[in-house]
């Protein structure tokens, strides 16, 4: 099993390290890219040496999953912006920054039910894990 793990790391490494810029021609071969990752390398396993290698890898991919909300946004295609957002969101639900991103997508494109329901599950969120409000800016912006 860890050698499949490290098998698609390396191929999804390979593959984000050839990726030409982000261009109207490029963008579906940099979205195969993007979902190509499904989560923390070793994520399911207290591997202490693991660690480091993780976090790269989280970082690489966050970073990447921005420059790619980014190319959207620029292009006004806020449906794809959300579809990366939801994943961002899903992999790493533990961040406040991503509810309020989507939250702010969803006000843009009117949804208020979705901007209702994303603040109730980060507050849910926020109280379960870490026993605290939403942040000052969110609540105003809210």
């Amino acid at each position: 099993m860890v050698e499949n793990v490290a098998v698609n790391v390396e191929q999804w490494l390979s593959n984000f390290k050839t990726l030409p810029p982000i261009e109207q021609t490029t963008v579906d071969e940099h979205e195969k890219v993007f979902q190509m990752y499904t989560g923390d390398y070793l994520g399911d396993c207290d591997y202490l040496r693991a660690e480091g290698e993780r976090e790269r890898l989280r970082r690489l991919w966050l970073h990447y999953a921005h420059q790619l909300s980014e190319f959207y946004i620029k292009n006004e295609n806020y449906l794809a912006v959300i579809k990366v957002q939801e994943k961002v969101q899903l992999l790493f639900s533990d961040e406040e920054e991503n509810y309020f991103t989507l939250m702010k997508l969803y006000d843009l494109l009117n949804n208020g039910a979705a901007v209702e329901e994303l603040y109730w599950l980060l507050k849910k969120a926020l109280q379960e894990h870490l026993a605290v409000e939403p942040s000052e800016e969110i609540e105003e912006w809210y």
